[in-house]
């Protein structure tokens, strides 16, 4: 979270999220992304938002103070709009979109 761009990029990140989410310590993630940095708790609140997850780790997350917006992607250079909670500006890859809209489909089922 705190380096996206060494895993590949936030689909592969939410995609990982996914599919491991039920033998993930939600406990330790959660406080090592509010030790980390705000962008980093930011970013896996956004994560979690995605999922459809509304629990303590993302209220947790969300109380993390933080001046302005955070960027999704560091290492894209655009500007995007700010969305959700987690005080997140959208930008990475156009296969995030694609990859997002499935989470939403596959959590309302």
């Amino acid at each position: 979270m705190s380096k996206p761009q060494s895993c590949g990029d936030f689909a592969e990140v939410l995609h990982a999220f996914e599919v491991r989410l039920a033998d993930l310590d939600l406990d330790r993630i959660t406080d090592d992304a509010s030790r980390l940095d705000g962008a980093t708790a930011k970013r896996l609140g956004w994560v979690f938002e995605q999922l459809g997850m509304t629990s303590p780790h993302l209220e947790r997350l969300l109380r993390v103070p933080v001046k302005g917006y955070r960027v999704l992607d560091p290492t894209v250079r655009e500007r995007a709009p700010a969305i959700g909670a987690t005080r997140i500006r959208r930008t990475g890859p156009r296969r995030l979109d694609d990859h997002t809209r499935i989470c939403r489909i596959g959590n309302n089922n």
